[in-house]
């Protein structure tokens, strides 16, 4: 499935729904039901080797501004079903950055890098 609005890109094995909208805002959630994801970022930190892991997620909470040339999302990762379960969240500009969220066997590989080399 691919989830496009705004300037955001998401390619997911897993349906992307949209769950609250207003004025302002879109709250999309991808169910992963209690997998362990791991995190890629392009051009991450040096320091880093290799990925960020968070164990038993049940979903991913992105929340988007749909404010022009506003392009900060919020990126959850919920333990339960609601906000207040979040095990960690971060902000990002995806204005150049792509999300991949794929369902692989044992675990879920969710990775953020340039648009230009989207889907690889």
């Amino acid at each position: 499935m691919i989830y496009e609005r705004s300037t955001l890109k998401i390619a997911s094995d897993f349906q992307v729904k949209e769950i609250q909208k207003d004025e302002y805002n879109v709250d999309l959630i991808i169910k992963v039901e209690y997998r362990c994801v791991n995190l890629y970022f392009d051009n991450f930190l040096k320091c880093i080797n290799s990925r960020v892991q968070f164990p038993s997620v049940n979903s991913i909470l992105i929340r988007f501004c749909t404010i022009e040339d506003n392009n900060i999302c919020t990126i959850h990762f919920l333990s339960d079903s609601g906000i207040h379960s979040t095990i960690a969240n971060f902000e990002m500009d995806y204005s150049e950055t792509y999300i991949e969220i794929r369902n692989e066997e044992f675990f879920v590989d969710m990775k953020m890098g340039a648009k230009e080399i989207l889907f690889c």
